[in-house]
């Protein structure tokens, strides 16, 4: 039963990206497509395969994680949901090695070792992205 709530969440959420991205409007052109056909085909092949789980037979009882496992999965959809509301007010290095250094913990790094790997990584994207890519990353606004 699980799949199929997941699955009708699913295509609600494909109808609203397909609506956002059909309203979508840009004063100037980038292809012949325009910006709509990535976001519209995404929200169709998501909007299909919604349908598909759920209509197709159920064939086995799906387990959940229990206790412990359970409460590491919340925990790391906290920690990216954290991640997305701290990008801005934060900026992109800071909230990236606070991120990191979270997730580290929660497989079991020690302190030391989620803080490294916290800082290290968040450089390394920052340089990946915003030097090599050229990307504009969010600065702290305070």
């Amino acid at each position: 039963m699980s799949e199929r709530i997941f699955a009708a969440v699913m295509l609600l959420l494909a109808i609203y990206y397909g609506f956002e991205a059909y309203t979508l409007q840009v004063s100037f052109t980038y292809d012949p497509l325009g910006p709509k056909a990535f976001p519209l085909l995404l929200s169709i092949l998501l909007g299909v395969f919604s349908l598909l789980v759920l209509f197709s037979p159920q064939e086995k009882q799906i387990h959940w994680p229990k206790n412990r496992l359970l409460l590491k999965t919340v925990l790391v959809i906290a920690t990216l949901v954290g991640y997305s509301l701290t990008l801005f007010w934060l900026g992109f290095i800071l909230s990236t090695i606070i991120s990191i250094s979270l997730l580290a913990l929660l497989f079991e790094a020690s302190w030391k070792q989620s803080l490294l790997a916290g800082v290290f990584l968040g450089l390394i994207f920052y340089g990946l992205f915003g030097w090599l890519l050229h990307i504009p990353l969010p600065s702290p606004s305070w």
